[in-house]
């Protein structure tokens, strides 16, 4: 094994006589991947080739265009998965509920920003759907509500327990979109 190779989900050094897997990548074919990482890349989309069932070789499905909806949401989901959740869940401990808003962030099309605010304080984190490894990033914090832009204090969304954030049904309609009635 050479000294340079790393693995793609955590950037570490793999060691000598480490175990590790090739992943196949979506976007970029295989990935080495160590023992440590393998639920990670599993989460990222990414397939063991030697797993049972795996569908390496074949071509996948054509992508369905993404509802706005649908960005919004999948954008809470990798906020949901990372430590950005555990952090507002222990400021809701403190805090109690807050505002939540779920958006686009002006000048990248595929980042969304996550505001979440309380009386006292917001943060604001920033998730890349164009690029799967970064993670949620945050974006600042601040201690008045006047600081956030208009498209900030559009609050869209709930925290629930956890932390985990969810979009708020838009009114006359169903959790799965659909209208009601």
């Amino acid at each position: 094994m050479s000294l340079d190779q790393i693995c793609a989900v955590c950037g570490r050094t793999i060691l000598a006589g480490e175990r590790t897997r090739t992943y196949m990548s979506p976007k970029d074919g295989p990935r080495l991947v160590c023992d440590l990482c393998r639920g990670r890349a599993e989460q990222l989309g990414w397939v063991d080739p030697a797993a049972p069932g795996a569908n390496v070789g074949r071509r996948p499905e054509p992508e369905v265009a993404e509802s706005p909806r649908g960005r919004l949401e999948r954008a809470a989901g990798r906020f949901n998965a990372s430590d950005a959740a555990r952090t507002v869940a222990g400021l809701i401990r403190t805090l109690g509920d807050p505002r939540v808003s779920i958006g686009s962030a002006a000048g990248s099309p595929s980042e969304v920003r996550i505001t979440v605010a309380w009386e006292l304080c917001w943060y604001q984190w920033g998730v890349d759907l164009g690029d799967e490894m970064r993670p949620v990033l945050q974006l600042g914090k601040g201690d008045e509500l006047a600081q956030l832009d208009g498209s900030a204090r559009e609050w869209n969304a709930r925290a629930g327990e956890g932390g985990r954030i969810e979009l708020a049904v838009a009114p006359g309609r169903r959790r799965d979109g659909e209208p009601v009635g």
